[in-house]
């Protein structure tokens, strides 16, 4: 019998293995990225296209064309939409990003040969109703109006537009932009950016993969490369501003802070990614321990990379007590110079690489998590052992790796800071 009171031996496995999946060239142009797994009674279908606010001629355009999409087509309401997935046990998923949309389904393995047309068809013929426009719209307005009430509301906004400036990433719906839009405005942008530019479709499960692709072949129009590829590009440059904004009634301050930054191809991001983790990127951080553990000034301070198709950045961000925004500030450089300047212990080095690589391996056990790391990978155009090196890099760091990437990326560069209150 084992004796509980001695703690078992543990062992950490530190090895990255590569996602195996299936590539199969439409004769429509559009790429089918697959993994199979039979042992599953289920399927997920995931349709990712458009260029998401890069090519928007309205801004808007995208999010409303995207959550329309199970409002009405040519031949169906929203309640004949709604009740024909629910009866089969389907499930629709729709989502507009910066970037791109998706478009996804979930259902039972053997509902997919009556389901998958009927899904398809919501791409194809979209009507975009004018009343459920006019519902979403007053939605849309309403969750605006609570919104600007709110601080991290306008600290995300401000630092978006002094990060990104005129670029289609740095607009943010106004109540302008949402009254403006029209159904007119929503067909021409579907029929412009959206139906000529399937970027890729992935699916996982258990499935029929030559039903698939013959409802697809016959369904989906077939892409140009051009088109799919089309972005608006614009040259981004690191110009620091501190912006405070006073908010009627508010009682925390918001803060964000942060710069553009280098994105995952480059080969000095696995040095800048531990070392990010290291300053706040997951719980027991430095500016965790700082902000909130010793001076117990906010509930949560978090450090975060963002990467975008155009550009990477760096966000700092927090809610801290009322009137101690400044303070904070001064913590998060104090905390960066001193991760830069003291040597970084090798226990604590060793702790966060098997925190990011545990974090890998938890999300990445099922066949849907398997199938959204190779969706990273073709949306990022990275290679298919990008996973591999960049874990086998993150091992061999050391504290003066960390130390110069850090010194590079964030201490020679002025953060931009935005402060409400």
């Amino acid at each position: 019998m084992p004796n509980r009171l001695i703690e078992p031996n543990t062992s950490f496995i530190s090895t990255i293995h590569k996602v195996s999946y299936e590539t199969d060239l439409m004769s429509n142009n559009i790429p089918l990225y697959s993994i199979q797994d039979k042992n599953q009674a289920v399927c997920g279908v995931e349709i990712i296209f458009g260029n998401g606010k890069s090519d928007e001629q309205a801004n808007g355009a995208a999010y409303f064309s995207t959550t329309l999409l199970k409002s009405g087509t040519k031949g169906y309401d929203a309640n004949q939409i709604n009740n024909f997935f629910e009866l089969r046990g389907a499930f629709v998923q729709l989502q507009s990003n910066l970037d791109f949309s998706t478009l996804s389904l979930y259902c039972l393995s053997d509902k997919l040969k009556e389901v998958f047309p009927f899904f398809l068809n919501l791409f194809n013929q979209p009507a975009f109703p004018k009343d459920k426009l006019e519902a979403l719209k007053n939605k849309k307005k309403q969750e605006l109006t609570i919104n600007e009430q709110k601080s991290d509301f306008w600290a995300s906004k401000l630092f978006k537009e002094t990060l990104f400036k005129d670029h289609p990433y740095g607009n943010v719906l106004n109540q302008q932009d949402i009254k403006s839009i029209t159904p007119e405005i929503l067909s021409n942008h579907w029929h412009n950016d959206s139906l000529n530019a399937v970027k890729f479709i992935t699916v996982a499960g258990h499935f029929d993969k030559h039903l698939l692709i013959s409802k697809i072949e016959s369904s989906l129009k077939t892409q140009t490369a051009k088109l799919a590829e089309h972005t608006t590009n614009l040259t981004f440059t690191n110009t620091a501003q501190s912006i405070t904004k006073t908010l009627e009634g508010n009682k925390q301050s918001s803060l964000k802070a942060g710069c553009l930054t280098i994105n995952q191809s480059d080969v000095n991001y696995p040095a800048l990614s531990l070392g990010n983790t290291l300053y706040g990127g997951y719980f027991g951080s430095r500016l965790m321990q700082s902000v909130r553990e010793d001076k117990g000034l906010t509930y949560g301070i978090n450090s975060s990379i963002q990467h975008l198709h155009q550009a990477s950045f760096l966000q700092i961000s927090a809610d801290v007590k009322m009137g101690f925004a400044k303070d904070v500030l001064t913590l998060i450089q104090i905390e960066l110079d001193k991760l830069i300047t003291k040597n970084i212990p090798e226990s604590e080095l060793a702790k966060v690489k098997n925190y990011l690589i545990g974090e890998y391996k938890s999300n990445s056990e099922t066949t849907f998590d398997k199938i959204n790391k190779v969706k990273l990978l073709k949306l990022k155009k990275l290679d298919d052992l990008y996973f591999i090196n960049h874990f086998q890099s993150i091992i061999k760091l050391t504290s003066s790796d960390v130390q110069e990437a850090l010194t590079k990326y964030y201490k020679s560069i002025l953060f931009s800071t935005v402060t409400v209150e």
